[in-house]
């Protein structure tokens, strides 16, 4: 990243390196990493492509930077904010709800699933999945769960989360219409009642 030394030059850019990680994030959600290119996020941008490059040495850092704020804000800062309630069921269903609301055409997530050849893509989407996974079977282990049944039903509540979203990428059509009762047994079916609680150190 180039930092200026002195006063403002006439070719000093006006976007930050946040406008240029955010645009990136939102192109890729609409139209997938492919359609990510520092010529067409300029152009969405309303600015030149030589702008670009005194924020990032180029597209690679630019996904990088961007994987990282998405991994930062949908995971680190989720799991953190649930984590400060006490009472493991309620964590667990407030997770579990957030991934069970009626899911958007494209997201993301779904966008970045589908380019998980991508070296840099797979290494964070494995990175999310480990933090999302291991959360949700801390939760599960609370409510009285061995550990093994506690890693599977945490992996199988992940793996329907997965399932939403590809389903509304792929086949939309499918999805129930009544989405409130859908939703409601996906957290009955995902979400046992407590047996003896307890608190893991």
């Amino acid at each position: 990243m180039r930092k200026g030394t002195g006063a403002k030059r006439l070719d000093e850019p006006t976007l930050t390196s946040s406008d240029w990680i955010e645009g990136a994030l939102q192109l890729i959600s609409e139209a997938g990493l492919r359609a990510l290119t520092v010529e067409a996020l300029a152009a969405r941008l309303g600015v030149t492509k030589g702008s670009f490059y005194w924020h990032f040495k180029g597209r690679s850092e630019l996904l990088a930077e961007a994987l990282r704020r998405w991994e930062h804000r949908a995971t680190t800062e989720a799991i953190a904010g649930l984590s400060v309630i006490s009472e493991a069921r309620q964590r667990l269903i407030l997770m579990l709800d957030a991934a069970s609301q009626p899911p958007r055409s494209r997201s993301l997530y779904a966008a970045l699933a589908e380019a998980a050849q991508d070296p840099i893509v797979r290494r964070v989407l494995n990175r999310v999945a480990s933090a999302r996974i291991g959360f949700l079977e801390t939760c599960y282990r609370e409510l009285g769960l061995p550990a093994s049944q506690a890693k599977a039903k945490a992996v199988l509540a992940y793996s329907a989360y997965r399932g939403l979203l590809q389903l509304a990428h792929e086949a939309p059509a499918v999805l129930p219409d009544d989405w409130p009762s859908y939703s409601e047994g996906v957290l009955q079916a995902l979400c046992p009642a407590p047996k003896t609680k307890r608190k893991l150190r």
